[in-house]
C-alpha cells in the first residue's frame, strides 16, 4: 500500500515538475514618462487610432490612442523591444503600414497595436506599461 501511495505522489511530483514555465525574463526598466498633447511631436496622438514612438522602456515605447466606447482619455502604451527576442539588435518593433500591426524585424511576428495581443507567429502579448490621461498629459509608468 505505502509503495503505491509513494507511486502515486512520486508522479504527480513529475506531472507538476514537466509543465511550461510561462515566467517571462523581459528586463524590468523603471518607466516613468510625461507625454504632453500639445507637444507637435506628438501630434498624431489627438485622434483615435493614432500613435508615436517614445523614449524610454527598454527599447523605446509605442503610446497609442485607442477609441475603447468613445472615450477621448484611451490610451495605451507598449515597450519597444520585441517580448521574445528583446536582447536582440533587430528586435526593436516598428508599426506597420496599415497602422493595425507593430512587427518584430527579428522573425516578423505581428502584434495588434491596439492591445498588444499577439499575432501572425507571435506568442506573446507585448510589454504593457501603465496610463493615466490629465490635462492634455499622458503619464506612462510601471
Amino acid at each position: 500500500m505505502r509503495f503505491v501511495l509513494l507511486l502515486t505522489l512520486l508522479s504527480a511530483m513529475v506531472a507538476q515538475g514537466c509543465k511550461k514555465s510561462r515566467t517571462r525574463n523581459f528586463p524590468n526598466v523603471q518607466v516613468e514618462q510625461y507625454v504632453y498633447l500639445n507637444n507637435p511631436s506628438n501630434y498624431d496622438l489627438s485622434v483615435p487610432g493614432g500613435w508615436v514612438y517614445h523614449e524610454g522602456g527598454y527599447k523605446g515605447i509605442i503610446i497609442v490612442r485607442r477609441f475603447i466606447n468613445n472615450t477621448q482619455d484611451d490610451f495605451a502604451a507598449f515597450d519597444r523591444a520585441c517580448p521574445v527576442h528583446y536582447s536582440e539588435d533587430c528586435s526593436q518593433l516598428v508599426i506597420m503600414d496599415n497602422n493595425v500591426y507593430a512587427q518584430c524585424k527579428c522573425h516578423n511576428e505581428k502584434y495588434v497595436l491596439f492591445d498588444g495581443s499577439p499575432s501572425d507567429g507571435a506568442t506573446e502579448s507585448l510589454i504593457q506599461y501603465r496610463t493615466d490621461y490629465r490635462d492634455g498629459v499622458v503619464y506612462v509608468y510601471n
